[in-house]
């Protein structure tokens, strides 16, 4: 693989290059997709109730 990324380079390196940026462009529409969905996910405005939070784990960490 990493040969035949050189011979690429080496035939037309112009056509490389705009496949990296492209690539790149790619990358990073993904990653602000992903960091728009994170801060979305924490400041969504669902209330957190505690208590049947912590019931849930108890029944999963203590021994029977």
């Amino acid at each position: 693989m990493r040969n035949q990324i050189g011979r690429d380079y080496l035939s037309n390196p112009r056509q490389f290059d705009g496949w990296l940026k492209a690539n790149a462009v790619f990358g990073l529409v993904l990653a602000i997709g992903m960091l728009a969905m994170a801060l979305a996910g924490l400041y969504s405005g669902a209330p957190v109730d505690v208590a049947n939070v912590a019931a849930d784990f108890s029944s999963v960490t203590v021994r029977k």
